[in-house]
């Protein structure tokens, strides 16, 4: 495994970890945790989008290395 699929593959995984915490902060919201919980889950979901549009901009800039 090359270095640029190494990249593509941690951004991947932080994306996906960013999907869990979003999932547990919502679940912390409906237990009644208050408002900030629903703002950090927005925020983790928002996260994960720009780190997956990171990454698919990432492999198509480093396709013909």
């Amino acid at each position: 495994m090359n270095l640029r699929w190494f990249h593509a593959l941690l951004i991947l995984f932080s994306a996906a970890l960013a999907v869990l915490f979003g999932v547990w902060c919502l679940g912390q919201y409906r237990d009644g945790n208050g408002a900030g919980s629903l703002v950090a889950a927005v925020a983790a979901f928002g996260v994960s989008v720009g780190l997956m549009v990171y990454d698919s901009w990432f492999l198509r800039k480093t396709r013909t290395l």
